[in-house]
């Protein structure tokens, strides 16, 4: 079994555009799978719009919403998903839509060969729309995260990414930072424990509606950086 997971906070807009076609697209293509929504404590009405679209579908069978009621992070609703999961191959994938469905079977593909593999949006195979500012933001968060945590990837931010179960267990285990740069330390333990990493070119585009402030966040960002690298001192 597949399993696929969807962080959601405040999605009732965006995720009506993405969850649909994903909640379709793998009852047809991606047979043996489970999808799993995980309510990041939304303030909006995502949990109750999404049980009821499943429900609709008649999804129930292979998709659920769970979740909780206090906001705490990306990264802690990717591992509460983690935690939940049963299959033996575990992808995460964002729900505004920047990533199509028809990009999952790639990545359970390769995950035949690989214990990781994470969309590259950096890839030249890769299609991609983005805005200057984000390309400039993105060139300026990736050149700080390989000097601080000494490695080389160039795409720590992707919110698309796939594990063997065992080796997602481990990697979420402890999980120092559970909001937005939860991908960095990923990676950091990924090259600690000496994983086999895939970086999967794909389609991606830019989708409106972002809670990232560009002006303002991503100060913070370094500084989380600063504090993650420091709590990843001993780690081996």
């Amino acid at each position: 079994m597949n399993s696929i997971i969807v962080p959601a906070y405040n999605e009732e807009k965006r995720a009506m555009g993405f969850i649909p076609l994903l909640l379709d697209y793998a009852h047809l293509r991606i047979p043996n799978s489970e999808i799993i929504i995980v309510d990041d404590g939304s303030k909006d009405n995502t949990r109750k719009i999404l049980s009821e679209l499943i429900k609709s579908k008649k999804a129930q069978s292979f998709a659920r919403v769970i979740g909780y009621t206090q906001n705490k992070g990306k990264g802690n609703a990717v591992m509460f998903g983690v935690h939940a999961a049963r299959g033996d191959k575990v992808v995460f994938i964002d729900a505004d839509g920047s990533i199509p469905p028809d990009q999952i079977p790639s990545m359970l593909e390769k995950l035949d060969e690989y214990d990781v593999v994470s969309g590259d949006r950096i890839s030249k195979q890769s299609k991609i729309r983005k805005t200057f500012l984000r390309n400039f933001f993105s060139f300026g968060f990736n050149f700080f995260v390989s000097v601080l945590f000494q490695y080389s990837y160039r795409d720590n931010l992707c919110g698309f990414k796939g594990f063997k179960k065992n080796i997602a267990q481990d990697l979420f285990y402890d999980l120092k930072d559970k909001r937005w740069v939860f991908d960095v330390e990923l990676f950091f333990k990924i090259k600690k424990r000496g994983y086999s990493l895939y970086f999967l070119p794909i389609v991606w585009k830019h989708v409106g509606g972002s809670r990232i402030n560009l002006f303002k966040e991503p100060f913070l960002w370094f500084l989380r950086l600063i504090k993650l690298r420091y709590e990843l001192r001993n780690y081996r």
